[in-house]
């Protein structure tokens, strides 16, 4: 005969010093960060929810509230810096509110269905709750320590409260991302979030994509031009920006005033240095690199070297062991810069005199002079020497002419690539097989590896192709490239397209986002479910249980087996997800169940209908 008795629980209050963490708890590792967080809300908010304990042999062991039991000893231990009589409340650690059993199942149910029950707030829901006691006079920190969470947690969070409520509704709703709603912060007005939120709800936009968007026809503040010039600059001449909060970088809006304060401070610099160093001319290089236009007929000067006395010698070598020991203090390292100018001497007066410096922005935002350089005179000189002529004030065709003259080259190899499309993919391939930058390979043009995977890969069969793993390295490449091209060339076109489709390939969008590619899945027929099977780990466990009640109904329940859908909506949630695996996974419960060779046909070919629907739709929006 079954036991009918009642279990044996109570609910009392015991000295923390009595308590421990009992094997049944499921959580028995925890972050240090997360527990001096939940200290910091306990001191503030109290205990709000009892620990659960287990009367055993060994004493009173906690199952469930763990991370409460180690953040109660870290306060008992260490306390939490909070003012109980202005900002929390004290912590009476004699006499800790329990709930208790002695029944050994009671106490494993209790450890499982916490872990199993808590959920966290939603991002939607924190941000509104953060902003609320900000608006309230409250500090970021005391948010915090309320909420049981890091500084850098919660300053996130209250940066995504300035987007709209909208924004905030439709990140509730799921309707966006975390990610899309950082980006939207981007934008400078209510109507240009709302037509940026917009394209992330209406046509599938992705953060990337979006930011991309949002950028177009912006320059980013880690732009060599605008590290050159400064933000401050940029505003006092009027500049419109936006901060992207995220990522520590800045919009600017202005494209036009950028280049033209860029170009006027490099004149101006170049100005400057002609002037305190003495040469002949200073010319400003508005691109990263000196070109060879610059420099033909031309040779370099070199200073001649200084040997400095033997003490300022021995404060050198001092200071080198001190620089790699620890940094330097600002005094250090003027002195160390003093003294390496001097060992590098000077150059002789009259060569300086006739020659003529370049100075340019790296990509850092640095200047960089790039030597000095004097003219060759090879008509009248002596044999096996070279002469000096004098530089004129100005160059004979001005930046502005140089640089359509480029223009020009470049619209002329552009007209005979036309003329040449197998070259045109043998060079885009050379470019993207070797991870060759926009700004210095053949072409301007940027492939991102789609390479993000699930969660998890159970029961997803990936090819290697597409992830690259199996890819054998690449020889790096030299300084002749025309032969390192001439060597891709010689290994046929077979290959060419081969790297081609495999660089191609791994860049290609999610449907989802894109509708060309939506229309390809339905033209070419193709299915997620020729790789993928669901199971517990990899969709079902994402599911609620009203969602997997209506996945067994659309693909089990009939008439006949109106008691097997019966049965199923009363199982627990993990009882559900498993039923489901099983029933797509093994033949022998589709076997027991009865079903058709056409419901059989139907749970192969079935799909979520956040990507069953998606082929359709990206072809037709």
């Amino acid at each position: 005969m079954t036991d009918q008795s009642p279990i044996a629980r109570s609910t009392r209050t015991v000295p923390l010093t009595a308590l421990f963490l009992h094997p049944f708890n499921p959580r028995q590792e925890h972050d240090e960060t997360d527990i001096a967080a939940l200290a910091k809300s306990i001191s503030i908010n109290g205990l709000l929810q009892n620990l659960n304990v287990f009367d055993g042999p060994e004493g009173l062991g906690v199952v469930a509230g763990g991370r409460r039991l180690r953040a109660l000893e870290l306060l008992a231990h260490e306390g939490s810096g909070i003012d109980p009589l202005r900002d929390g409340v004290q912590i009476d650690f004699e006499n800790i509110p329990v709930h208790v059993t002695d029944d050994e199942m009671m106490a494993r149910s209790w450890a499982g269905t916490e872990g199993a029950t808590q959920r966290p707030l939603h991002p939607a829901e924190e941000i509104r709750a953060y902003a609320a006691m900000a608006d309230q006079g409250n500090t970021p920190e005391l948010i915090a320590a309320a909420f049981g969470q890091t500084l850098a947690h919660v300053l996130r969070r209250l940066r995504l409260s300035r987007l709209s409520d909208a924004t905030l509704t439709a990140l509730r709703e799921g309707q966006i991302t975390l990610d899309v709603a950082q980006v939207l912060t981007l934008t400078d007005s209510l109507p240009r979030e709302m037509e940026a939120l917009n394209l992330a709800t209406e046509q599938g936009f992705g953060a990337a994509r979006l930011r991309r968007q949002l950028l177009e026809g912006n320059v980013p503040s880690t732009d060599r031009r605008v590290r050159y010039i400064g933000l401050d600059l940029y505003r006092a001449e009027g500049g419109k920006m936006d901060e992207d909060l995220f990522n520590d970088q800045s919009v600017l809006h202005n494209v036009e005033l950028v280049e033209n304060l860029f170009r006027q401070k490099l004149t101006k610099a170049a100005e400057d240095l002609q002037q305190a160093e003495g040469f002949a001319r200073v010319i400003p290089i508005f691109e990263t690199w000196l070109g060879h236009q610059h420099t033909d007929d031309m040779r370099r000067i070199h200073r001649a070297s200084v040997e400095l006395p033997d003490a300022d010698m021995t404060r050198y070598e001092e200071l080198c062991e001190i620089g790699e020991a620890r940094e330097f203090t600002s005094g250090e390292a003027g002195e160390f810069d003093r003294l390496e100018d001097r060992m590098k001497g000077d150059y002789a007066d009259e060569e300086r005199a006739a020659a003529t410096a370049y100075l340019l922005v790296n990509h850092e935002g640095k200047l960089e002079q790039t030597g000095a350089y004097i003219p060759i005179k090879r008509a009248g000189s002596a044999a096996g020497s070279d002469s000096i002529e004098t530089v004129k004030p100005k160059p004979p065709v001005s930046q502005a002419g140089i640089d359509d003259l480029h223009r020009i080259q470049r619209i002329a190899l552009q007209t005979e690539m036309l003329r040449r499309p197998e070259l045109v993919l043998d060079l885009l391939a050379f470019q993207l097989w070797h991870e060759i930058s926009s700004w210095s390979g053949a072409f301007n043009v940027v492939a991102t590896e789609q390479d993000a995977l699930p969660a998890s890969t159970e029961a997803l069969t990936i090819d290697k192709r597409i992830t690259g793993e199996d890819d054998a390295p690449l020889p790096r490449l030299g300084e002749d490239i025309g032969s390192d091209f001439k060597a891709f060339l010689d290994k046929g076109k077979k290959y060419r397209n081969t790297v081609l489709t495999l660089a191609l390939v791994r860049c290609v969008n999610a449907p989802f986002g894109a509708r060309i590619n939506g229309a390809m899945m339905e033209a070419l027929e193709v299915t997620p479910r020729s790789i993928w099977t669901p199971t517990a780990e990899n969709f079902f466990k994402y599911c609620r249980s009203d969602a997997l009640d209506a996945i067994w109904r659309t693909l089990v329940a009939t008439e006949d087996r109106a008691d097997q859908m019966e049965r199923f909506t009363k199982l627990k949630v993990g009882e559900k997800r498993k039923e489901l695996e099983a029933l797509f996974n093994d033949a022998s419960t589709q076997e027991a169940l009865g079903l058709s060779r056409a419901e059989i046909t139907a749970i192969d070919a079935w799909l979520p209908d956040a990507i069953a629907r998606n082929v359709s739709e990206g072809a037709a929006t």
